[in-house]
């Protein structure tokens, strides 16, 4: 929650931001209340952003008068609601936060995943993300990848259906009945 007052506001604008942090705690959230004098506004919201807090309230004086606060979502966008029912409502608006980013990760990690089967085809998949590949299991082999593309198996994944195949790189059976995930570490 970041305050936002001038000195004549200050009391009365941190009085309402401490019991709404109060109301926010009982109904189980996490909240912090920035009231540091020594920075403004804009400086804090983007603090808080770098540090990935899904939604800030803002709070000032305006708002106030109005029985509102601003919520500001770190995917963008910001929605005025009401003190009294902001409680009630973040619980559901941090479960959908939460999904849409689950679902934007899934949607990338999809888009970005490449079943490969030639040598040339994974070094090109390991450049823009992960190359579903054969692999013969043989430590050597897999060091060679990693020397001549920075990439190396991220997981065998269990829930791969079973298929048989050859080594991307060498050409030998793989060790696995399954497409390995390779990717470049950051």
């Amino acid at each position: 929650m970041v305050p936002i007052y001038r000195e004549e506001s200050r009391e009365k604008v941190l009085e309402v931001a401490l019991d709404l942090k109060r109301r926010l705690l009982q109904a189980g959230l996490r909240v912090h209340l920035d009231d540091r004098d020594q920075y403004t506004p804009g400086y804090k919201f983007h603090e808080w952003e770098l540090k990935g807090v899904p939604y800030r309230v803002e709070l000032g004086p305006k708002d106030l008068e109005a029985g509102e606060a601003v919520l500001a979502s770190r995917l963008g966008g910001k929605e005025r609601l009401s003190l009294e029912a902001l409680p009630a409502l973040l619980p559901d608006k941090l479960a959908a936060f939460h999904q849409a980013l689950y679902q934007r990760a899934l949607d990338f990690q999809r888009a970005h995943t490449h079943k490969v089967d030639t040598y040339e085809a994974f070094k090109e998949a390991v450049q823009e993300g992960f190359a579903l590949a054969f692999h013969c299991g043989d430590k050597a082999c897999e060091k060679a990848i990693q020397e001549e593309t920075t990439a190396t198996t991220r997981c065998v994944p269990f829930e791969a259906e079973p298929e048989e195949g050859f080594c991307v790189r060498c050409g030998r059976p793989s060790a696995y009945g399954k497409r390995v995930v390779f990717a470049k570490a950051y």
